[in-house]
């Protein structure tokens, strides 16, 4: 058996529970990002107007939805 003291012990659980903690934080960003870049695969920008429009069926000329104008499908740049 393994002699821990109490102060040893309570460090012991605090950087376990520290490290739980990162480890889902970290997990959770990556998850975060990963849904972004996945909901702007759909997104195109418009040259003439600046508007941000969906693209659901994947079109590689796309007529935007304000001005009319034809756009290619290029994702508009991260913020």
């Amino acid at each position: 058996m393994i002699h821990v003291t109490l102060p040893e012990f309570i460090l012991l659980a605090m950087g376990a529970a520290l490290s739980l903690l990162a480890l889902t934080w970290f997990l959770a960003v990556l998850f975060q990002r990963r849904h972004e870049y996945r909901a702007r695969q759909d997104l195109i920008h418009c040259r003439i107007c600046g508007l941000i429009y969906e693209n659901p069926e994947k079109l590689e000329v796309m007529h935007c939805t304000g001005c009319g104008s034809q756009n290619e499908a290029t994702k508009p740049s991260p913020i």
